[in-house]
């Protein structure tokens, strides 16, 4: 069965980090199967650098490459913001970055799941190291 193995960033364990993922306490680890099922792999803690609180932009590429070396067994990295790190990663890494719209973290599996076929299909063509300018979008919004 096929599977993708996706890391996200999360302070409680139970919602995503509003903010960059960078910034977040730990990852979490999932594997998301074809048939809809996420499993939680893992947690690891974050050890990547702060950035510094003066810098008044994200994006530290020393961040970024300290956190892909934290996950590098990952192919999805979910997050609830893009940032110039997301579309370093986009750009030049097998990383397939993907933004959700949901806070929760197995809400968020499930609606990932939902784009299991296009997810795939972008993870699959970065292993023939191909990068596709994709950042998916994923979870319903509640726009008035």
């Amino acid at each position: 069965m096929r599977k993708i193995r996706v890391v996200l960033g999360s302070n409680d364990g139970e919602n995503i980090i509003s903010d960059h993922m960078g910034t977040a306490r730990d990852f979490y680890i999932f594997d998301l199967f074809e048939d809809g099922r996420s499993v939680l792999v893992e947690k690891r803690k974050n050890t990547s650098p702060k950035e510094d609180e003066n810098e008044s932009k994200h994006g530290d590429v020393r961040k970024l490459k300290s956190a892909m070396g934290i996950f590098e067994d990952c192919e999805v990295v979910l997050g609830r913001r893009g940032s110039p790190n997301f579309v370093r990663m986009r750009d030049n890494t097998e990383f397939q970055p993907v933004v959700t719209r949901v806070d929760a973290l197995f809400d968020s599996m499930h609606e990932l799941a939902e784009s299991f076929e296009e997810i795939h299909d972008l993870v699959e063509r970065r292993k023939r190291v191909e990068r596709p300018k994709a950042i998916p979008i994923i979870g319903r919004t509640s726009e008035r």
